[in-house]
């Protein structure tokens, strides 16, 4: 029963010392990074948003900067750099689905976005089964008992 306890007092003081790591809150213009470096009076510190670069091909991946907006220089890091995967070097415009054909199948033609690798195929056909209308009103032969 000891140890039951001690397991729990372990991972509550674990919790909590992990909650005094960064927080970060994100809108469209800036970032918000509160951090209990050096300083333990809780500054905040307010980074504007630089532009991600381009996709590095080598590393697949894209960078932006940060520049501190507001809070103390002291504690807060002037310049942060984040870096993120780049998404899929192919993208695509998606097009409208067919109608359903007599094989029950609707197809799509989707188009080549224009900032996408110039090796991805212009255009690619989707194809896909319709769903049948009846198939899903008797929930797989059940009933409901009332």
């Amino acid at each position: 029963m000891k140890w039951v306890v001690a397991l729990f007092a372990g991972l509550f003081v674990v919790a909590l010392s992990s909650a005094d790591a960064e927080i970060w809150e994100e809108d469209d213009n800036e970032v918000l990074i509160r951090s209990e470096r050096g300083a333990k009076n809780k500054d905040q510190c307010r980074y504007v948003k630089g532009s991600w670069t381009e996709c590095d091909t080598k590393t697949n991946m894209r960078t932006r900067t940060l520049t501190l907006k507001k809070g103390d220089r002291a504690t807060c890091e002037l310049t942060k750099t984040i870096q993120k995967k780049c998404k899929k070097a192919c993208r695509y415009e998606k097009g409208a689905w067919s109608d359903c054909s007599p094989q029950n199948q609707m197809t799509r033609n989707d188009s080549l976005k224009a900032n996408s690798d110039p090796s991805c195929e212009q255009s690619r056909l989707i194809t896909k089964k319709c769903k049948t209308k009846g198939g899903r009103n008797n929930k797989g032969g059940r009933r409901n008992r009332q």
